[in-house]
């Protein structure tokens, strides 16, 4: 049996680990940076709704109420 087998065999748990804590940690970064942009990224979904089922002008929602 080599080193370099014996090193794999022994620390994979903690590879996986140290996949699972980066996991976490890109999750929490990109929950962090979509809750600083929330007002934008809103913003921008409404502008798109928006171009695609525009709001009727104004004397035409007047008649309909």
């Amino acid at each position: 049996m080599s080193f370099a087998a014996t090193v794999t065999q022994f620390s994979f748990p903690l590879l996986a680990l140290a996949d699972l804590l980066r996991g976490a940690l890109v999750l929490a970064l990109l929950g962090c940076v979509l809750m600083f942009f929330r007002p934008l990224l809103s913003g921008l979904l409404r502008a798109f709704v928006l171009t695609l089922r525009p709001r009727p002008a104004r004397p035409a929602r007047n008649a309909r109420a």
